[in-house]
């Protein structure tokens, strides 16, 4: 899909959001779900801070609403840690997928594909969290030298 069309769900999202809220309140759980797909479409369309933004906005509404172990709340805990990395921020998002697995298992079951996505975008973000600790050590040895 082209950034162009993702902007305009977005932004057919942020307009619908409103509405939404006036017609059924802030904390319907439709309302909070245009909430949490307007920060997917956010994310889609190129400001992932601003999606890990309305995410994590979202998520204590979607605890406190659904409860927390609510697949939809769930869902809301991948889809932050996601953006969150994507934001550039490698070690929380591994960091939150670590700790969202073993709630997917027990709510969901170690073979649904949702707990699944889970242990994918998990192993994905250990990999760039290594990284980036790789590069943080090279960078104090070098800055504080090691020899």
């Amino acid at each position: 899909m082209r950034r162009g069309t993702r902007a305009a769900a977005r932004d057919q999202l942020r307009d619908l959001l409103p509405v939404r809220e006036r017609v059924q309140g802030p904390e319907h759980p439709y309302t909070l779900t245009i909430r949490h797909t307007l920060a997917r479409w956010t994310g889609r369309a190129g400001d992932a801070v601003g999606a890990r933004d309305q995410l994590r906005d979202l998520l204590p509404v979607r605890e406190r609403v659904l409860g927390a172990e609510h697949p939809d709340t769930l869902t809301v805990r991948h889809d932050l840690a996601r953006w969150t990395g994507e934001a550039g921020d490698a070690i929380a998002a591994r960091d939150q997928l670590r700790d969202l697995l073993p709630s997917r298992e027990r709510v969901l079951g170690a073979a649904h594909p949702h707990t699944a996505d889970t242990r994918r975008q998990l192993a994905y973000w250990r990999k760039q969290a290594q990284r980036k600790e790789g590069l943080i050590t090279m960078l104090r040895a070098r800055i504080w030298g090691s020899g």
